[in-house]
């Protein structure tokens, strides 16, 4: 099978939606060539045998899993080098991020943007209706991301996780020590942004879904703040690495 469309996401314990999420974005995708490669994170409530039976029975969905809980950001790095198609677009599995949605990404990549970045601060977009911590923490995320990191400010939302690039553009995953500190909450888009400065990036408002089923696994606090103040040194150390490379 030709691949030309790879949705990535990573999973941790997703029992309660694993199933709609596959079906729901093969139903947008439904006539065209794609792959789902599902990144399991050593899940303990059936995620992972769900996903063996279904990659058995579903040519479309490819199941790597994690002998250990990596986290979220060596999750993703895993997918992405995995994918085959000229379009990769990155998404969580919780069904916050909608895959009816997916089409209007990947047509904006076709229009001739480098990356298109799902963004709930766009017209139609929206944050939904999260909590006023929970909205103040991202807020303060982002602005923190905007003052300190160029490269992210291509793009009104760069602590989204629901994005689509080229696999053409750099992104360079193998370096060791990067992220270290950080691999349990990072955000991939900002490494990717600060590896291609030069790129044409585009925001495409979507509306941030509520969690309906399942445990969120949002870090919150002073352990959050941590491990986001630790990525985003390293990404102001990639992004002048990658400088004066483009």
């Amino acid at each position: 099978m030709s691949v030309q469309i790879s949705v990535v996401a990573a999973t941790l314990n997703e029992i309660d939606n694993i199933e709609q999420f596959i079906d729901g974005v093969e139903g947008v995708l439904k006539g065209m060539e794609f792959e789902i490669i599902v990144v399991d994170d050593n899940s303990s409530d059936g995620t992972k045998e769900y996903l063996a039976r279904r990659m058995n029975e579903d040519t479309h969905v490819v199941v790597i899993e994690n002998p250990y809980r990596f986290g979220m950001l060596r999750s993703l790095k895993l997918g992405i080098e995995k994918a085959g198609g000229e379009i990769v677009l990155v998404m969580d599995a919780d069904m916050q991020h909608p895959p009816s949605a997916i089409p209007k990404l990947i047509s904006r990549i076709v229009d001739g943007c480098d990356i298109v970045v799902g963004s709930r601060y766009v017209d139609g977009g929206s944050a939904g209706d999260r909590d006023a911590f929970r909205a103040a923490l991202s807020r303060g995320a982002e602005f923190l991301a905007h003052a300190l990191v160029p490269s992210s400010r291509m793009t009104s939302d760069p602590m989204s996780g629901f994005f689509a690039f080229r696999r053409d553009l750099r992104h360079d995953f193998a370096y060791r020590q990067t992220f270290a500190t950080a691999d349990y909450g990072a955000k991939i888009l900002l490494i990717i942004l600060a590896e291609n400065r030069h790129a044409k990036v585009c925001d495409v408002g979507y509306v941030f879904q509520s969690r309906m089923r399942g445990k969120s696994k949002i870090v919150s606090g002073t352990s959050f703040l941590k491990r986001y103040l630790a990525e985003l040194f390293e990404v102001m150390k990639l992004e002048r690495r990658y400088r004066h490379m483009q």
